[in-house]
């Protein structure tokens, strides 16, 4: 009989290629899953593409995932999704302890044995943008399907689900290719080599599309401000908090006034939620010709809090960088690179009719969604 490593080991690779390439996938995003006729492990929430382990995956009864369909549950967001997870972690194995993918769902009706579910900043450029559609049609035809934006998890999987069935109607094939609207893409096949090929031939359509690419030339925040920014963010949190301040040619255009900021000062997808915020908070340079800046900036961070119940994950400061917070270096650090990413994705969009943020609405039921925050308390260690 072989082990859960030799079963796994065409997945964990694909897992370790796309999750080991930032140009595909930032930190814990993105998810992949291998099925048979009877089981589908699929990434357990919470672990990394590029370390993951066969125990880094979940594997779960199709025929019990199929059953949620015939379920009808609350139309209340919170108990709905409650319902389901609690459905989903009965679906598991015996002996599986892990939580599933909150995208589980979505993975199990796939047909195709090998899933790789992925966040591209080139592909979001699309997904993020106002001709995003119209861009992905043209693009890629029937070999896709595009869906709009809605709330993650079941409601998620049933509306690609449906669309799914219908587009396999049409056309007489089930879409290798969804586009989830401010989110990211998946990517279905029966073979690692098929999926290789239409990641490839994906992101070489993209590439061939933009009009231009990000210009991430690294650039040197003046000292003077950044430690004025610094002692503002503690003095405004009230407590010492890491902080990792970045600067690239295309941030400071975007932060030049704030006007030009705008592409950059709200969330395009649930990952930049969860690892950067929901939107940064937006410090004009006048600050700095203050008699006390750094006072001026602390309360900044203090009206920022009391407006947003939330501390700021990112600090945007006028002509001078984004400053990343954490309780931890490795924390501040993610939510700096995951704000550049944003950046790419602003930048991307220009090149399909410009940016669009994710609704308000969703926005809202992210942050207080508690799947994001199981996935935010892994990502700080305490999961």
């Amino acid at each position: 009989m072989n082990s859960r490593s030799e079963v796994l080991k065409d997945i964990l690779h694909l897992s370790h290629q796309y999750g080991g390439n930032q140009d595909y996938v930032l930190l814990g995003g993105g998810n992949t899953s291998w099925k048979d006729d009877r089981v589908m492990y699929v990434k357990a929430s919470g672990h990394a593409l590029d370390e993951i382990t066969a125990d880094g995956f979940v594997a779960m009864d199709r025929s019990a995932l199929d059953a949620i369909w015939e379920k009808t549950y609350p139309e209340g967001r919170k108990e709905r999704e409650r319902e389901v997870l609690e459905d989903m972690m009965a679906a598991r194995l015996p002996g599986e302890t892990s939580r599933p993918s909150v995208e589980a769902l979505l993975h199990s009706f796939i047909p195709m044995q090998f899933i790789v579910h992925l966040h591209p900043a080139l592909v979001n450029g699309m997904t993020c943008a106002r001709e995003g559609r119209a861009s992905a049609e043209a693009l890629f035809g029937d070999e896709m399907i595009w869906v709009e934006s809605v709330d993650p998890g079941y409601i998620l999987a049933k509306v690609v689900r449906d669309e799914a069935l219908s587009h396999e109607k049409r056309t007489g094939s089930f879409p290798a290719i969804i586009f989830l609207e401010n989110h990211g893409v998946f990517v279905s096949a029966d073979t690692p080599k098929e999926i290789d090929m239409i990641y490839n031939r994906l992101m070489d359509t993209l590439t061939a599309s933009v009009q231009r690419s990000p210009d991430l030339s690294p650039l040197v925040i003046d000292p003077r401000r950044e430690e004025i920014i610094r002692r503002g963010i503690r003095n405004g949190l009230d407590r010492d908090v890491k902080v990792v301040g970045v600067a690239n040619r295309d941030l400071l255009k975007f932060a030049d006034n704030s006007q030009a900021s705008q592409p950059i000062r709200s969330a395009f997808t649930p990952d930049h939620i969860v690892y950067s915020g929901h939107k940064p908070l937006w410090i004009e340079e006048t600050v700095f010709d203050l008699s006390n800046p750094t006072e001026a900036a602390a309360d900044l961070v203090k009206q920022y809090i009391a407006d947003e119940q939330v501390p700021p994950k990112v600090v945007l400061v006028q002509r001078t960088g984004a400053f990343g917070i954490g309780s931890t270096v490795r924390l501040a650090e993610s939510a700096s690179l995951v704000f550049i990413d944003t950046v790419k994705v602003a930048v991307y969009s220009e090149s399909f009719g410009g940016y669009s943020f994710m609704k308000d609405d969703q926005i809202k039921f992210i942050r207080t969604w508690e799947v994001e925050q199981y996935r935010a308390q892994v990502q700080e260690g305490r999961g």
